[in-house]
């Protein structure tokens, strides 16, 4: 008997003795971020609409004592400091009629140049001016052109360039309508009355 006794022994013994197969447990990996918050800002000392109001009333006062297009009086606001945002609101706010700012353009050029046409067009979109707006300016100024092509003739005229040769570097060169360098040659060294 004590044979039977022995087996139930053993087998418990074995059970205890012997692991019995545990599935493993699944890891979970545990990750971590550092959070940090960005550090809370103190409000700028003036409002969006204080500044916008602020470039508007400076853009009011240039444009008051000199003439720009839109993005030359931009382009001034924002060499004095003023963010481009606001320098565009001011500039949109303004109320000015930009084709006006361009005829005024061409008389102001027209004191200092002999500009033809296609020059006053050039240093008008050099400007900022659009280039309708800068075709209205010509348009709608009130410039002898011809006279412009007479002072330019005498400027660049030499004592042996013949006539044909004047015209077509007045025409070519500076951008004269043929009509106008005709007048300027014609009236270049007109002929004495006898």
């Amino acid at each position: 008997m004590r044979r039977l006794a022995l087996v139930p022994v053993l087998l418990l013994l074995s059970a205890c003795a012997l692991p019995s197969p545990v599935p493993p447990t699944p890891t979970t990996e545990v990750v971590t971020e550092t959070v940090t918050a960005s550090p809370r800002r103190a409000p700028a000392p003036t409002t969006s609409t204080e500044t916008q109001r602020f470039a508007l009333e400076r853009a009011r006062e240039l444009n008051s004592n000199e003439i720009y297009s839109a993005t030359g009086l931009e382009f001034e606001l924002i060499t004095e400091g003023f963010s481009r945002a606001d320098a565009r609101w001011a500039v949109d706010n303004l109320g000015e009629d930009w084709n006006e700012n361009a005829v005024a353009a061409v008389h102001e050029l027209n004191q200092f140049t002999m500009n033809s046409r296609a020059s006053m067009l050039r240093d008008l979109k050099q400007g900022g001016f659009t280039q309708d707006e800068a075709q209205y300016g010509v348009e709608h100024a009130w410039v002898d052109y011809r006279e412009n092509a007479l002072q330019t003739a005498t400027w660049i005229s030499t004592e042996h360039m013949a006539p044909e040769e004047l015209r077509q570097l007045l025409v070519e060169g500076h951008g004269f309508l043929p009509e106008e360098a005709d007048w300027a040659v014609e009236n270049l060294h007109p002929v004495g009355v006898g």
